[in-house]
């Protein structure tokens, strides 16, 4: 009997719970991608997880066997994807990584957590190499050895994984370079300027030609080249006028080139002569086109490349795992390109620079392919893990661009830091385009129209971390300057933009610390500011677009010259507190003078006297190292130094 009243109950307990509804799992998946101090994290969801879309996501990650940290929450960037990133790693470092969801709805989704396990990218090293290949500009044979060096493409085609191509100093008038193979890992082809001698890749032609002129200060040649776009006058990069007739007026009162098949006309400064004068015509559309991975370049000067107008110092295409180290871009259309599946390619400590800056911004704008600066994305672009470090850009239109144009289901993982950006007549680095998992930190930028462009962040998130920002709203122009500039098109619409800890000075007239205008409505997603100094000449703050959602706080907002403070739609706001309260934005925000430590010498950390020192909001995964019983305000965690100007430091302008 006993067993019988079991096997009654068990058949009862079986009937109770099929009338009961199963629970539905949910499908959520993990990827994790690592860069050096960075990790991407993307979770996908079925679309049953989540169908009314109300879920959040948080992180906590860890190394080891110790406790997890919290890491900063994940954007929701479409209803089947979550998106952020891990800041402040260690390179080589393996990680583990979970996700867990809050659902309101209960299940499938709520309490569900992921996990996944990666490592960061282990710093680049340039190993010994198994054979050197010495190549000279007037170089012969195929011995290429010290004593006898042989010309550079020899050495090239001769270069096989693991060796390098050595580089005596000298000019070599060569381009559209074609690397044969690749490297392999742990063993790159790298090519690399002689110890203490400068290689010089020149793609102008090295004849000095014969001017004659043909009146009103314009000289005629025969080029040896077709329809250039690039000529210089010495040092002096002259404007593509677009017929002779412009050129003969100057129109743009800036000295300048027309050229029609071989028929080359110049006009320059004062009318001078150009037969006088060390001219410069760029014939080559390239220096190297690199298809191939592991292929390293150390300590080259590239210049004069622009025979087209999408002539490239460097352009990799589908290529990987590539270094651009230690070389000078100078006077080219382009430095370096990246196009297709180029991933984890690394552009550190190298110097790029042109003579636009001072051009009038709407010279700029008329002629074709002169906005692009030092370094960009085609608009193909789908690699990922691209670094941008250490780098300086200078006297470009727009610096340097970091996004494709054509939107992809991946994210970027681009990460810019440390890097000096000044004399831009346009802006320090445009991300318009796919922008998803790009991460700015510690850059500075100066004497440029705007700081970053987001002109749209299409996909997102963006972060933008510790930057300094001072005399924004330099240049040729008459446009109003903008540390951030939010511009996008109807067809675009923004992904989120995180600002956290930026330091900002507008110190040139009709400036402000932080603008948003040009937004298209219901284009937008969201600008979460947390930690910055807004210092602003005309207004701290100023938003023309209340469409745009904007969540502020904990920001110090200061007008340097006493008057208006913010601009807010259409109201004028000089009181602080009548401004929060109204908006509901800044709620616990500041108004105090940031107290910089030594702005004369182009310092912008704060003085021991500022009341921005250990009142910030503590931001998980964002500044967990502050010093003090709470993080600063600001790019900069105060420290007990004395202010001192850097001799070295780049002039004013």
């Amino acid at each position: 009997m006993k067993h019988l009243r079991i096997f009654l109950i068990i058949i009862l307990l079986m009937g109770y719970l099929a009338l009961v509804p199963s629970r539905v799992r949910a499908n959520a998946s993990l990827e994790l991608y690592g860069t050096f101090h960075a990790m991407g994290i993307t979770v996908f969801l079925a679309d049953t997880d989540d169908p009314d879309v109300d879920a959040f996501a948080t992180v906590e990650y860890r190394t080891g066997k110790e406790p997890y940290q919290a890491g900063f929450p994940l954007s929701r960037i479409s209803p089947n994807r979550f998106v952020g990133s891990l800041f402040w790693l260690e390179p080589g470092t393996i990680y583990d990584v979970r996700v867990t969801f809050t659902d309101p709805d209960g299940d499938p989704l709520d309490g569900v957590s992921v996990e996944a396990t990666a490592t960061t990218q282990r710093e680049l090293a340039i190993p010994a190499p198994n054979n050197t290949y010495f190549v000279d500009p007037s170089g012969s044979g195929r011995d290429c050895s010290l004593a006898s060096p042989c010309s550079l493409s020899e050495g090239i085609s001769q270069a096989q994984p693991g060796d390098e191509v050595v580089l005596r100093g000298g000019i070599y008038y060569q381009g559209d370079i074609y690397l044969l193979r690749p490297g392999t890992p742990g063993a790159p082809i790298v090519i690399r300027s002689h110890n203490n001698e400068t290689a010089i890749l020149d793609g102008a032609d090295p004849n000095q030609l014969t001017w004659i002129a043909v009146g009103g200060g314009v000289f005629h040649t025969s080029a040896n080249v077709r329809d250039t776009n690039l000529v210089m006058a010495d040092a002096v990069r002259l404007y593509p006028y677009p017929n002779l007739a412009d050129l003969q007026n100057l129109s743009w009162d800036i000295p300048g080139f027309y050229a029609d098949g071989t028929n080359l006309f110049v006009h320059l400064d004062e009318d001078a002569d150009p037969n006088n004068i060390t001219m410069r015509i760029s014939r080559y559309r390239n220096g190297f086109n690199v298809q191939h991975d592991y292929i390293y370049f150390v300590n080259l000067t590239f210049r004069h490349f622009g025979a087209v107008s999408s002539s490239r110092a460097i352009s990799f295409k589908d290529a990987s795992h590539n270094l651009v180290q230690g070389c000078t871009f100078a006077f080219n259309m382009m430095g370096v390109n990246l196009k297709g599946e180029s991933h984890r390619n690394v552009i550190q400590n190298n110097a790029f620079y042109d003579a636009k800056y001072y051009w009038p911004w709407d010279a700029v704008k008329a002629a074709s392919r002169l906005e692009q600066g030092g370094l960009d994305f085609s608009a193909s672009t789908p690699g990922r893990g691209t670094v941008i470090r250490r780098n300086t850009f200078h006297d470009y239109f727009d610096a340097f661009g970091v996004c494709p144009q054509d939107p992809n289901d991946r994210t970027n993982e681009t990460d810019v830091y440390e890097n000096l950006v000044y004399n831009a007549g346009d802006d320090g680095v445009q991300t318009d385009g796919w922008c998803s998992n790009v991460r700015f930190w510690n850059n500075t930028f100066f004497d440029v129209l705007s700081g970053i462009s987001f002109a749209p962040v299409v996909g997102g998130p963006v972060y933008a971390m510790r930057n300094l920002m001072y005399r924004i709203g330099a240049g040729n122009n008459t446009h109003i300057g903008r540390s951030f500039k939010f511009n996008s098109r109807s067809s675009d619409e923004f992904g989120p933009i995180y600002l956290f800890h930026n330091t900002i000075d507008a110190v040139l007239p009709d400036t402000y610390g932080l603008s948003i205008s040009g937004v298209v409505p219901g284009s937008s997603s969201l600008i979460y500011s947390r930690n910055n100094i807004w210092s602003g000449n005309t207004y701290a703050l100023r938003n023309k677009e209340l469409s745009f959602p904007v969540d502020l706080d904990y920001d110090n907002l200061y007008n340097r010259n006493g008057d208006d403070l913010v601009f807010w739609d259409s109201a004028v706001y000089v009181d602080f507190q009548t401004f929060t309260t109204e908006s509901g934005q800044e709620l616990n925000g500041f108004n105090v003078d940031p107290n910089f430590r030594g702005p004369e010498c182009d310092d912008y950390s704060l003085n021991s006297a500022s009341s921005l020192i250990d009142v910030g909001l503590i931001i998980p995964g964002v500044n967990d190292d502050y010093v003090g019983s709470a993080p600063d305000i600001g790019a900069f965690e105060y420290e007990e130094v004395d202010p001192r100007c850097d001799d070295e430091r780049p002039a004013r302008m």
